[in-house]
């Protein structure tokens, strides 16, 4: 039977000026296909894409289809499509090897599954690293030399400049006046006029003064440009190890220094003087509090979001003239009603009361971790998940100590094999100290992979101690402040999606049903699980002995239950009751008569003060809670746990609460 092939294509910049095109590698992949006899399955092309990235998403397309059994062998132009760095390329190649898929080079006449090609794999791939890495050096250089000159290394300029003889060796950049006459007439507006960023903004928008990108101004962006290190301090900072951090800067080495080249201050000719610059300062300080220790955590900004698609963030504000101060504090608003500049398009979606969200958020957390049975059965699902993953540790292990004891021979063959055939030092050392660095990173994978077969074989031992775990879970959680509330919802990945429109207050007297739980100081329950029906069921039981209705049927009491704290949750009236809990008319009978006999008091010292706080005056929308559970994460509810390289894995859980 015919082998079934795919050709997986690559092209990235770089690789279209070296005669890589996507063309010729399908031409050359057919080509060695169709003399082979073999079917092709599919094309698999990631155009524009770095060989150094592991996750593409052409190639994790090809890795499904090779798990799903599709395909029996991949062709490419050279390995070097496959990667062009060893650590990815030997990643990937050991994926297709568990799998049992071979890769064939249409170029080089070697094969993955052939012993006697395995050695000249390796020492392809190397020499794919190391003509990538002397590129790199080569380019590098250059941008350090030109920056050092006070020219420009390439790149988008600053706002308020342009560059100068730009595509030519001798490129700088000088002031750019269209953009520079914005920034001095929106200083204008600001420091001699007195006016605001937002109303400064405005006005720049209409006089038709926009962005580099034709949009409108927004306060942020404007007030980015003005403050920017090119405006205020006239220069740029090439390969600026304090911008790394947010994937802008320099790339740092293991010392945190710049990786590529030392850091080097371009001067730039200023569009404003010193004291301009000070009074721009001045004019766009910050003038509004809460920047200090006592501003409030809000455990739930930018995991909520509205119907609009956008996330809320906490704040202090609310409607002043609800009942008794309802709705003044600390809430959260969503940022689709901020306008992104004066005009924009803005939702409606109404700002929600923050502390009785994140109490009824927080009461479903602490019920997920304190329900053992719940949680037993999702991390039963992790540990299926784990099983399903097509990942023999072990066999990962024992490939990494041959491929580790196969490049430390490489290593020595080609460095003696280089001076026996007198090629030059420089090229020597850089051959061997790629192959060294491949080493290292090779004993540091077989040391991850110990180290998550060591974890795998202690998951299904740690999903039968979640039971123990759980019960002391309740506890530990329920009295967390807003900071650690926010460090455990950022762990279990908790996404809050509001589902309906936010109730407006309430006006009046609050029904009786809402007096009890106001008066009681009692959190409202949540849907009755088998557990908690089990220590109300004789008091109902008991309640209806003897007792008929004119049609013989008796309502079902749990369903009683449920129903009437829905209500209380949701404040809605009695005749809003979802029909799956019978009549509304003949719930609101039973719960006048148990609230009247004592019954109801009865039911509610049986079940434990747990669930969400009565809303009193407030309402709250309906939501979605999504967020996933791992066993290894409730062993240690602390921080700074290690989640493995199955992360991805884990089953999400879903909660919808009216």
């Amino acid at each position: 039977m015919a082998l079934r092939a795919s050709a997986y294509l690559r092209v990235s910049t770089d690789d279209q000026t070296k005669g890589y095109g996507l063309d010729v590698q399908d031409t050359e992949c057919r080509a060695l296909i169709e003399r082979q006899g073999w079917p092709l399955v599919d094309l698999y092309t990631d155009d524009g894409v770095s060989g150094s990235l592991l996750e593409r998403p052409e190639m994790d397309r090809l890795l499904a289809d090779a798990r799903a059994g599709l395909v029996d062998v991949v062709v490419v132009y050279k390995l070097d499509r496959i990667g062009r760095t060893n650590r990815v390329y030997f990643e990937l190649e050991g994926r297709f090897k568990d799998l049992g898929v071979p890769i064939v080079s249409a170029t080089q006449g070697v094969s993955t599954d052939s012993e006697d090609d395995e050695l000249m794999v390796g020492v392809l791939s190397t020499f794919g690293q190391l003509e990538r890495t002397i590129i790199r050096r080569r380019t590098q250089g250059g941008l350090q030399q030109k920056a050092i000159a006070g020219g420009w290394p390439g790149g988008q300029p600053p706002y308020g400049y342009r560059i100068e003889g730009q595509g030519r060796r001798g490129s700088y950049l000088v002031i750019d006046e269209r953009e520079a006459t914005v920034l001095r007439t929106a200083r204008v507006y600001l420091v001699d006029d007195g006016l605001d960023v937002g109303d400064t903004a405005a006005r720049l928008n209409a006089r038709g003064m926009v962005t580099r990108s034709g949009k409108p101004w927004s306060v942020v962006n404007l007030r980015a440009r003005l403050l920017a290190e090119s405006t205020c301090e006239a220069h740029v900072v090439f390969r600026n190890p304090a911008r790394a951090s947010a994937g802008r800067g320099a790339k740092l080495d293991k010392d945190g220094k710049p990786k590529y080249g030392a850091t080097v201050v371009i001067p730039l000719d200023p569009i404003f003087t010193p004291a301009e610059v000070a009074e721009l300062r001045q004019a766009l300080r910050p003038t509004r509090p809460g920047t200090g220790p006592e501003r409030r955590a809000y455990p739930l900004s930018k995991r909520l979001f509205g119907r609009c698609g956008s996330y809320y963030v906490g704040g202090k504000g609310g409607r002043k003239d609800r009942p008794n101060g309802a709705g003044v504090g600390p809430t959260y608003r969503c940022k689709g009603r901020v306008a992104h500049h004066r005009g924009a398009q803005v939702c409606d979606d109404s700002a929600i009361p923050a502390l009785e969200m994140e109490a009824r958020v927080w009461a479903e957390v602490v019920a997920l971790l304190g329900d053992a049975d719940r949680l037993r059965a999702m991390a039963a699902e992790w540990v299926d998940s784990q099983a399903g993953a097509d990942v023999d540790h072990a066999a990962r292990v024992a490939e990494l100590d041959a491929q580790i004891a196969e490049r430390s021979a490489t290593l020595t063959r080609t460095a003696t094999e280089y001076m026996r055939a007198g090629v030059a030092p420089e090229v020597v050392k850089a051959a061997t100290d790629e192959l060294g660095a491949e080493l290292d990173a090779l004993k540091r994978e077989r040391d991850d992979a110990a180290r998550w077969q060591a974890q795998a074989e202690q998951a299904t031992a740690r999903a039968t101690d979640l039971e123990a775990l759980a019960t002391g879970a309740r506890a530990r959680l329920a009295d967390l402040g807003p900071d650690e509330r926010a460090e455990v919802l950022q762990l279990l990945d908790v996404r809050v999606t509001v589902t309906g429109p936010v109730p407006q207050p309430q006006i009046g007297t609050p029904c009786s049903l809402s007096r009890w739980f106001i008066e009681n100081d009692r959190l409202v329950p949540p849907e009755l699980c088998d557990r908690a029906w089990a220590l109300v069921a004789p008091i109902v039981a008991e309640w209806e002995a003897g007792r008929r209705t004119h049609s013989g049927t008796m309502l079902d009491g749990r369903a009683v239950l449920n129903a009437v704290f829905h209500k209380a949750r949701t404040r809605c009236a009695w005749r809003e009751l979802p029909e799956r809990y019978g009549n509304w008319n003949s719930i609101h009978t039973r719960f006048k008569r148990w609230d009247a006999d004592g019954t109801w008091a009865r039911v509610m010292d049986a079940l434990p003060n747990v669930g969400t706080p009565h809303l009193g005056m407030v309402g709250l929308p309906p939501v979605r809670i999504e967020g996933r559970v791992d066993p290894r994460l409730v062993a240690d509810t602390g921080a700074g746990h290690e989640t493995g390289p199955q992360k991805t894995g884990v089953p999400r859980i879903v909660t919808a609460l009216p």
